[in-house]
C-alpha cells in the first residue's frame, strides 16, 4: 500500500507551487498579455449608437480630467482609432486615457471619485491592473454598456520610463527589459507642449511622435494594418 507521509506531502505540494510559479513568471515575461490592451484584432460587431454613446462618456471624462488639472492622452486602442480614422475604431467597447500617478498623488482619491459621481458617472479601480475604469449611470438596454479606462503609469527615473502600475506587475522584476507587461514607454514622448489631434468631434491631446507610443505597446504589430473580420473602417 502506497503510504503518503507529512512529509511528502509538503514536499509534493511545494514543488508543485514552484513549478506553477516559473510557469506563470515564464508566459508573463516572454509572452504578451491576451487583454484588450494589447490585442488590436477584433470582429466588428458595435452598433454606430454604441460608438456615439462611448465618444459622448469619452467626452465627459475628458472635462473632468481638465476640471482637475490631470495630464491626460490618447493611447492603446484609442490612439489607433485616432492615428487610422480619426474616430473610435467600430469594433471596440472600451476607451483609454493614458494618465500619470504622479500627478493623482496630488489629488485627495476620495474628492476625486466623488467627483466623477457628482457628474452621473460610475467609477471604481481595478487595483492588480492599475485601472479606473468609469460608466455612465445612463439605462443603457444592453448586456455590456460603454465604458473608458484611466490607465495609470508611473515614472521610473533611474530608467527614464514611463511604467503601468497595479500590484500584479509589483510581483514582477521592475526593469523594462524583462517585464513586457509593464508597457515602458520613454519620458521624451510626454515632454514639452504636447499636440493635439481630432477623435470624432474633438481634439485631444496625443503623445510626441505620432506612432511612436504604439511602437512600445505594440512591438510585434504596429507597423502591419490590421484586417478585421466583418468589419470596415468608415
Amino acid at each position: 500500500m502506497l503510504r503518503f507521509s507529512l512529509y511528502r506531502v509538503v514536499v509534493l505540494l511545494c514543488v508543485t507551487i514552484i513549478v506553477y510559479t516559473a510557469i506563470r513568471w515564464f508566459q508573463i515575461l516572454f509572452g504578451r498579455e491576451t487583454d484588450g490592451s494589447t490585442q488590436f484584432q477584433h470582429t466588428c460587431n458595435m452598433t454606430e449608437l454604441y460608438r456615439h454613446e462611448l465618444e459622448r462618456l469619452f467626452e465627459r471624462v475628458h472635462r473632468l480630467l481638465v476640471q482637475h488639472g490631470l495630464t491626460h492622452f490618447l493611447c492603446y486602442g484609442t490612439l489607433w482609432g485616432q492615428i487610422r480614422m480619426a474616430k473610435m475604431l467600430p469594433w471596440r467597447e472600451k476607451a483609454e486615457f493614458c494618465v500619470l500617478n504622479d500627478e493623482l498623488m496630488h489629488h485627495e482619491e476620495a474628492r476625486f471619485i466623488r467627483n466623477f459621481y457628482a457628474h452621473e458617472l460610475q467609477i471604481h479601480y481595478l487595483h492588480a491592473e492599475g485601472i479606473y475604469r468609469i460608466f455612465g449611470n445612463e439605462p443603457i438596454a444592453r448586456p455590456a454598456p460603454p465604458y473608458v479606462d484611466l490607465v495609470v503609469f508611473q515614472l521610473d527615473e533611474a530608467q527614464g520610463m514611463y511604467k503601468r502600475v497595479g500590484w500584479k506587475r509589483r510581483l514582477l522584476p521592475p526593469h523594462c527589459d524583462w517585464t513586457p507587461s509593464l508597457d515602458c514607454f520613454p519620458v521624451n514622448l510626454l515632454q514639452g507642449t504636447l499636440p493635439k489631434r481630432p477623435l470624432g468631434r474633438m481634439f485631444y491631446t496625443v503623445p510626441m511622435g505620432d506612432i511612436e507610443l504604439q511602437k512600445y505597446h505594440y512591438p510585434d504589430n504596429w507597423w502591419k494594418d490590421v484586417k478585421v473580420r466583418n468589419c470596415n473602417l468608415h
